[in-house]
């Protein structure tokens, strides 16, 4: 099937993918991981995911990011901005993607890796014009995550902040719990547990499954997968897992 890529960088920036198809496509809008996988270039995996949806009858948004920099001078409130305005930028996206007639605006759905993931909890809790949700490698309690994480670059995020506030551990933890509002514990009831597919690694180290599991449940124990690896050795399942995603994606979207 013939593959059409438009790039878009106003207002927002996005990617489109479109199959070569006539008539109302269903759309699923896709959010990036927080950083950049080493030796890849930026956004290599997302964009396979986007062409794989094309390829089968389905419009792909792929919604670019700013990476996150944490900077002294804005203090710990900038974690919580950062999350705002990418909830707001994914909000401008769909907005304009409803514009395009060949979008069907019934059938819309967010698929989200890691951060990704948590991002779009947070945001098609508020936005009801999607309908189904695929998260992978996702959990909730934020600032524990961030306090956890084995990640290298959530590790040099927690090192920069520690030295900034001057404080760490309990008081850390406390003091990101007043400022990071948003978390997918918190919306977890506003989604039913029927829209939702899981895919979480036993091994994570990254997001570790603990908080997955802990976000499962407070989502009603929705469908999920189950992977016994890694958050990065996860991408070893990529073959398995989007067509997991595909097949639930048309069930749902009744595609």
């Amino acid at each position: 099937m013939r593959i059409q890529k438009i790039a878009f960088n106003e207002p927002s920036p996005f990617e489109l993918y479109l199959p070569g198809a006539d008539g109302l496509l269903p759309l699923i809008c896709l959010t990036p991981i927080l950083g950049r996988l080493l030796f890849f270039e930026d956004l290599l995996m997302e964009r396979h995911f986007a062409r794989f949806f094309a390829s089968h009858g389905f419009a792909a948004a792929l919604i670019d990011r700013p990476i996150f920099e944490f900077n002294p001078a804005y203090g710990l409130e900038q974690i919580q901005r950062y999350l705002e305005e990418s909830i707001l930028r994914n909000e401008k996206v769909l907005d304009e993607l409803l514009r395009r007639k060949e979008i069907d605006p019934q059938k819309i759905g967010s698929f989200g890796i890691s951060f990704g993931a948590v991002l779009n909890s947070l945001w098609v809790a508020a936005d009801f014009r999607l309908k189904a949700h695929v998260f992978a490698l996702v959990g909730g309690n934020i600032p524990e995550i961030l306090i956890t994480s084995r990640d290298p670059l959530m590790r040099s995020y927690l090192k920069a902040i520690i030295k900034s506030v001057g404080m760490e551990g309990k008081k850390l933890k406390e003091a990101f719990e007043k400022v990071i509002r948003l978390d997918p514990l918190k919306i977890a009831s506003s989604l039913p547990r029927e829209t939702v597919l899981m895919m979480l690694g036993l091994f994570d180290r990254v997001i570790p499954f603990r908080y997955g599991r802990l976000l499962w449940r407070a989502l009603g124990e929705p469908e999920t997968l189950f992977l016994p690896l890694g958050h990065y050795p996860s991408l070893l399942a990529i073959p398995f897992t989007k067509w997991k995603a595909l097949e639930f994606f048309k069930k749902k979207l009744g595609v």
